[in-house]
């Protein structure tokens, strides 16, 4: 009698089970969209994915597609798209409003950003320099596409706007490599302009493992060259982006006098 009461209930799990086609990674059931069971995203795994529908809203359990590439299940292809789209589409809105406020308020001016107009050879600044321009840093950590665009334009790359879109979906999209040698590119002729001797290879280098610190180093030095001090929207000194402008020569001088004052009050004992 035992017997048979074991025997049923093996049967009847054994139909249960071939009821329940889907594994949801603790547990079986008819399908995906029935695996969560109210719990949400925890009870959904195994055979199915979670998907996120929109924002704040919520989601729901389908059925894990494998990726071609590696055969892995439980991952959806679809959902992984839908958030780089969406992630992609955000940063660059965000960055548009961004650029369209430092290109009237730095570029166009008044006054409007020089263009760079240099004679000789200049040494090249340390590629971390600009870790000690706090303005400098936060541009090129949160819209470096902007810096980039600003020091092809001072040096008569390329204007400002194709600058500042190709360096965007460059860096920001799959095709990174051919950002790459475009980078190196660009970066070989800002240098040429501003009368410094460079490598290819090295700007290769600096462009596929440092491109930050490259354009802000570059960054650094278009605004020596034409005198310019640009203010980051989180400084004190300004509400919003903002470039003040003193030419080069201007500066020169103000530092040999003071050169000139202190030697003086040097050779009177003061």
């Amino acid at each position: 009698m035992a017997a048979r009461l074991v025997m049923a209930i093996f049967a009847a799990s054994l139909a249960d089970h071939a009821m329940a086609v889907v594994n949801c990674g603790g547990h079986y059931d008819a399908d995906c969209a029935a695996c969560p069971a109210g719990n949400g995203e925890l009870w959904c795994h195994g055979d199915c994915a979670w998907v996120n529908t929109a924002f704040f809203m919520g989601g729901q359990c389908v059925q894990g597609v494998p990726m071609p590439e590696t055969g892995i299940p439980g991952v959806n292809p679809t959902q992984a798209w839908y958030n780089y789209f969406v992630g992609f589409s955000t940063s660059a809105i965000i960055m548009l409003i961004f650029a369209c406020a430092y290109n009237q308020k730095v570029i166009k001016g008044p006054p409007s950003f020089p263009k760079v107009n240099a004679i000789g050879s200049n040494p090249r600044r340390g590629l971390f320099d600009c870790l000690w321009k706090p303005d400098t840093c936060l541009y090129v950590t949160f819209c470096m596409p902007v810096v980039a665009a600003k020091n092809y334009y001072a040096a008569d790359v390329c204007p400002f706007w194709p600058g500042c879109i190709l360096t965007f979906l460059g860096t920001y999209s799959p095709f990174y490599c051919v950002t790459v040698c475009v980078r190196a590119m660009l970066s070989g002729r800002v240098q040429d302009n501003m009368g410094m001797k460079h490598q290819c290879w090295k700007d290769c280098l600096f462009a596929a493992f440092c491109f930050p610190c490259d354009v802000g180093r570059e960054s650094l030095e278009v605004d020596e060259e034409v005198g310019a001090d640009v203010k980051c929207c989180c400084s004190k000194k300004a509400y919003c982006c903002s470039v003040e402008i003193t030419p080069r020569v201007v500066a020169e001088v103000k530092q040999l006098i003071a050169e000139v004052k202190v030697a003086t009050w040097g050779c009177f004992g003061y």
